[in-house]
This record gives C-alpha cells, sequence and structure tokens, in this order.
C-alpha cells in the first residue's frame, strides 16, 4: 500500500508524525523515530519566554540593571543558537521532514528567530500558543485575536509553512480555523492539551496533576472536530494530536478528514514499537478494503460525505436517550 501524504506541503512516507515532546528533544530518540517509521518529527518547542531571556532567577539583579539586561540578552541568544544547531544537526542526519516548534503567548520581536529557524533548516513551523484568559474583561474576540496575531507575526517573516496548534475552548473552532487559513496558516493541529491544576484537600493547596497523558476516550471529540472542519476549509490540513493511541485510531482520524497524526501518549505507554504497529494496521486495513493510497478514502467519513450527518448534531441525544 501506498502511505505517502503530504502535509503542509511536506512529503511524509507515511501519516505518523512525533509530537513536540521529549522524545524529539535530542538526536538520538529522533534518529530512533525515523528507524520505526516515523513519518516527520516536530520539536520540542522553544518557549517563547527563553527566547527573550526572561528567567526568574535574574530578579536576583535588579539593584544591577546593566548585569541583568546582559544575562537577560545572553541567556536567550545562548538557548536560541543551541537550538538552531541542533535543528542543523538533525536535517544532516535524518531524512524525515523535521518541523521546529516554538511555544508562545505573544507576538514580537521574538518572531525574528523563527526566520533563524527557517535558515537553519527546518521544512516547516508548529507554533503551540498558550492563551489562557484570566478575567472577565477578555471577550472570545480578542482570545482569537490574540492566535491569529501571533500567527501573522511569524507568517511574515518565514517562507516556509506554518501550522498552529490549537486548544479545544473555542466558541466556534471552525470559525478560528478559517481565519488562521486566511491569515497564512497552512494547517492546525487539534488539540494542545492544557494542564490543569488539582487540588490537596488535606494540605488545601493547589497541585500538579499526577498525569499529563491523554486518554484514549478523548479521540472522539477530535474526531467530531475534524469531520466537521475538514469539508468546510479544504485548504486547511488537520492533524490530530489528541487521543492517538491504536492503528485503527491513526484509520479513523484519517476517515475524517485528517492528514496525519501526532504521537506522543501513545510512544510514552508503548515506546517506538507502537509506530511500526501503526502503519502495519493501516497498510492491512487498505488492503482489505480494496485502497491503494490514504487519499482514496481521507474525509469518507466527515460531515458532507457521511451517510447519516446527523450523527455529528445534537439528533444523537435523542437517539441515546429517547423519551418514554
Amino acid at each position: 500500500m501506498n502511505l505517502n501524504v503530504n502535509y503542509m506541503g511536506l512529503q511524509l512516507r507515511n501519516p505518523i508524525v512525533i509530537a513536540s515532546s521529549p522524545f524529539t528533544a535530542s538526536l538520538e530518540p529522533v534518529k530512533k523515530a525515523e528507524s520505526a517509521g516515523a513519518g516527520a518529527v516536530v520539536l520540542k518547542s522553544v518557549f517563547e519566554e527563553q527566547i527573550k531571556g526572561e528567567a526568574a532567577f535574574l530578579d536576583v539583579f535588579n539593584d544591577y540593571p546593566e548585569a541583568a539586561d546582559y544575562l537577560n540578552n545572553y541567556i536567550g541568544q545562548d538557548y536560541l543558537d543551541k537550538h538552531l544547531k541542533f535543528i542543523s544537526q538533525l536535517k544532516n542526519e535524518v531524512g524525515i521532514p523535521v518541523i521546529a516548534s516554538i511555544n508562545c503567548s505573544s507576538d514580537g520581536t521574538w518572531a525574528d528567530y523563527a526566520r533563524s529557524m527557517e535558515a537553519a533548516g527546518a521544512d516547516a513551523l508548529e507554533l503551540n500558543i498558550y492563551l489562557m484568559p484570566t478575567g472577565a474583561d477578555i471577550t472570545s474576540q480578542q482570545v482569537e485575536e490574540g492566535y491569529l496575531s501571533v500567527l501573522r507575526s511569524v507568517v511574515e517573516r518565514v517562507s516556509i509553512p506554518v501550522s498552529v496548534k490549537l486548544n479545544m475552548r473555542f466558541t466556534n473552532i471552525l470559525n478560528i480555523c478559517s481565519r488562521i487559513y486566511n491569515r497564512g496558516g497552512r494547517a492546525v493541529v487539534m488539540f494542545n492539551r492544557m494542564f490543569e491544576p488539582d487540588f490537596d484537600i488535606d494540605e488545601i493547596k493547589l497541585t500538579h496533576p499526577s498525569g499529563a497523558l491523554s486518554s484514549p476516550s478523548e479521540l472522539r471529540n477530535s474526531l467530531r472536530t475534524v469531520g466537521l472542519c475538514a469539508p468546510q476549509i479544504t485548504e486547511l490540513d488537520i492533524s490530530v494530536s489528541t487521543g492517538v493511541y491504536t492503528g485503527e485510531d491513526v484509520v479513523k482520524c484519517i476517515l475524517a478528514g485528517a492528514k496525519s497524526v501526532q504521537l506522543c501518549s501513545a510512544i510514552s505507554k508503548s515506546g517506538f514499537g507502537i509506530i511500526g504497529r501503526m502503519t502495519d494496521y493501516l497498510s492491512c486495513w487498505m488492503d482489505r478494503h480494496t485502497f491503494s493510497q490514504v487519499e482514496d478514502f481521507r474525509g469518507l467519513l466527515s460531515r458532507n460525505r457521511s451517510s447519516d450527518e446527523d450523527l455529528y448534531q445534537r439528533v444523537q441525544y435523542m437517539r441515546f436517550f429517547p423519551s418514554k
């Protein structure tokens, strides 16, 4: 079977992408991912705060502003230089597409560094935008404009394709996807899982949650959103990064209309061997259903092509909970 896919204009040997994570933070695990069959990798994000050199420990230099400014610039540039060298090294030693990633919350001069990542050899760029409104005076429109402002500041500086990793809390995610495409974005990644605090009721304090991995049950939300979005914004590529654990999950995502899937939690639980098991399953499934290439069945169960569009709507409540 031909498992090749085109994601953001990049030719991937299959739709399996390793998500931005500790598995893409150094050379050896990236090479292991390539050997295991991954189609591409998204590098572990560089953080806007560190690019800008805003390190918390610099507070000790409040009485010495010149020293603080020097260290700010040094930390930011040193951090970036190491990452750029890492990108160049990867491009020399692996043959699959390398997608750089920036975790950011604002636009600004830091976006010029996206151009440096392009110059270092990155094939594309993923923006992991983190905007969490904490005030009642912030409107949903302001939040969305924040995303678009960050995207615009980067797209203006690079020629490589740019994707945006979204969270699942937009009022109308279809609208923001459309606006992302109109502002120059080539793809969206569904979804960024925002880490949330837990409460320790004995100590009466906030704590970090014990687990950061996604759950297989979260895939259903991804499938529904992709199935609605893909047929309406056909030029925008979609990658699913939440709830993908098996080869069957990969098939489902493509049937919904996704171009690729991104793995992190699945590798944490099963190791890099899961990549080969997923591609084997995908190939066998395609053979069983007489599909010769992935594009033959992509989107077959999206809303506009499904034989039962009502399952994307509220009518499902009446089916599962009928009146007496």
